[in-house]
C-alpha cells in the first residue's frame, strides 16, 4: 500500500485510461498510487482500436511505437447498407502523423502500459478496493483495502475474497478510472444521465477462410448497426447488434444466420468461434466529470455504442489532460480552474457525440443516404478531436455552425 508520505494522486482502476493517467503523471514528477480492486487486466474485451488522435498521445507516453508493431493499420472505413456500399472514409487523408487506425487488442495495451510503469518503479496495486471515499475540512480521505482469497465451506469447498488489511491515505486529488460501475462515481454523488436506449450486440470473435476485407465494415440498416473488424491475418470480430439478448448464441449457426442477413457481400467461411459473448452498451453521461479533488475519467464518466471506439479513446485523452492540469496545479502555481475548464470542455464534446448537442448537417451535394443517416453515421466514425470533421467531410457531412 502507501508509503510515506501520502500519494498526491491516487488513481482507481488500472485499466488503459487509469494505468495511461498514471504513466503521464509519473512522467510530470506527480507522486501518484494506482489501485485495483482485480487481480489483472482485461483478457477479452470490446475495445481494440485506436483513433489517431489517440496514437499522438501515447506517442507521448512513449507507448505508441511498440503498439504499432503489434497491431495492424487500417486506413479505410466503409458504410453499407445490406449489399450496398453508400460511402466511406479515408484516414490516409489525414494531416496526422498517425493517418490510419490501430487495430491492437485492449489486453496489448495495458500489458505495455503496466510495463512502462513498473520500469519507472511503479507497481500497480492488484487486488486493492477502495472502500471508503469522503472529503474532510476540505481535505481527501480514503481507505483502500487489501484483497485476498480464501478457501471456505464444507462439504463443498469454494472460495471468496475478504478483507485482510485496510489503510487509509489522503490524497491531493483521486482520479476514477474504474470503469462502468465506477465506485469513485457512486462515492462522490456524481450521478449519471442516460442519453439514448441501451444497444445490445452479440459479439464474436471468428477464424475465416477465404478472403478478409482489409477495412473496416459498419452496416448501417434501417434499426440497427452491424460492424466488421479485420485482425490478424485469417481472423476477424463481428459485433452485430440484436433487440433482444434471447437472440444471443454462441453457435456456428447463429453466426452464419446474422452474416446472411446483415453482411450478404461477406464471401469468407467461418470456421472456428474463438470467442462470443453478449454485451450491453448504454448511452449515458455523468451530470460533471468532478469537482475539487474528485475527477472521473472513461467508462467511469460515459458510456456509449461501441463501434466508433469512443468511451475507451476520449477516457485516454481525458487520462492525459487530467494528469496535466494536475500537475501543472501542483507543480506550477496553476490555478485550479484548469481541471473546471477541462470538465467543461470535455462535457460539452460528450454530449454532442451522444446527440444532445449541435446536430451533423448534410453538406451540399450530399448522397440521399447519407443525408437521413448522418446523426448514426457520427456515432460510427472511429475518431475524435480534430480528426472528426475532415473525415465527415468526405462523405458530405459537418458539424460546423
Amino acid at each position: 500500500m502507501s508509503r510515506h508520505p501520502d500519494p498526491e494522486v491516487l488513481v482507481v482502476g488500472a485499466g488503459p485510461v487509469g494505468l495511461v493517467a498514471a504513466l503521464f503523471l509519473q512522467q510530470h514528477g506527480v507522486r501518484v498510487e494506482i489501485v485495483d480492486m482485480h487481480q489483472r487486466t482485461t483478457q477479452h474485451s470490446y475495445a481494440l482500436a485506436i483513433h489517431p488522435r489517440t496514437l499522438g498521445i501515447l506517442d507521448e507516453a512513449g507507448l505508441a511505437e511498440g503498439l504499432i508493431g503489434a497491431g495492424r493499420k487500417l486506413t479505410k472505413v466503409a458504410y453499407y447498407e445490406g449489399r450496398e456500399r453508400r460511402a466511406e472514409i479515408d484516414y490516409s487523408a489525414l494531416a496526422s502523423k498517425h493517418p490510419y487506425l490501430l487495430v491492437v487488442r485492449q489486453s496489448l495495451l495495458e500489458r505495455a502500459a503496466e510495463e512502462a510503469l513498473r520500469r519507472k518503479k511503479l507497481k500497480v496495486l492488484w487486488g486493492y478496493r477502495l472502500q471508503s471515499l469522503a472529503v474532510e475540512g476540505g481535505a481527501l480521505r480514503a481507505e483502500v483495502a487489501k484483497l485476498d482469497q480464501v478457501a471456505t465451506g464444507y462439504p463443498v469447498a469454494r472460495s471468496e475474497w475478504v478483507v485482510v488489511r485496510s489503510e487509509t491515505i489522503r490524497p491531493a486529488y483521486v482520479i476514477g478510472a474504474d470503469g462502468y460501475d465506477s465506485a469513485v462515481r457512486r462515492m462522490s454523488g456524481i450521478e449519471m444521465e442516460e442519453h439514448g436506449a441501451a444497444q445490445t450486440f452479440s459479439v464474436y470473435e471468428i477464424e475465416a477462410a477465404g478472403e478478409l476485407p482489409a477495412e473496416v465494415r459498419v452496416i448501417v440498416d434501417p434499426d440497427l448497426t452491424s460492424v466488421y473488424w479485420p485482425l490478424e491475418e485469417g481472423r476477424c470480430r463481428w459485433g452485430f447488434q440484436i433487440r433482444d439478448a434471447s437472440e444471443h448464441a454462441a453457435s456456428m449457426e447463429r453466426l452464419e444466420q446474422l452474416i446472411a442477413a446483415r453482411a450478404p457481400w461477406f464471401s469468407a467461411r467461418p470456421t472456428q468461434i474463438y470467442w462470443s459473448t453478449l454485451a450491453l452498451f448504454e448511452r449515458r453521461l455523468t451530470r460533471s466529470f468532478g469537482k475539487g479533488g474528485l475527477w472521473l475519467a472513461g467508462d467511469a464518466a460515459h458510456q456509449a455504442a461501441p463501434v466508433g471506439v469512443h468511451s475507451m479513446n476520449s477516457g485516454l485523452v481525458e487520462a492525459r489532460e487530467l494528469a496535466a492540469r494536475i500537475s501543472q496545479i501542483q507543480r506550477a502555481g496553476g490555478a485550479p480552474s484548469l481541471l473546471d475548464e477541462f470538465a467543461t470542455e470535455t462535457h460539452e464534446a460528450w454530449r454532442w457525440l451522444l446527440g444532445a448537442g449541435r446536430a451533423v448537417r448534410a453538406l451540399p451535394g450530399a448522397d440521399a443516404w447519407v443525408r437521413q443517416t448522418g446523426a448514426r453515421i457520427l456515432a460510427c466514425i472511429p475518431a475524435s478531436g480534430d480528426d472528426l470533421e475532415p473525415l465527415l467531410q468526405q462523405i458530405g457531412l459537418t458539424a460546423a455552425p
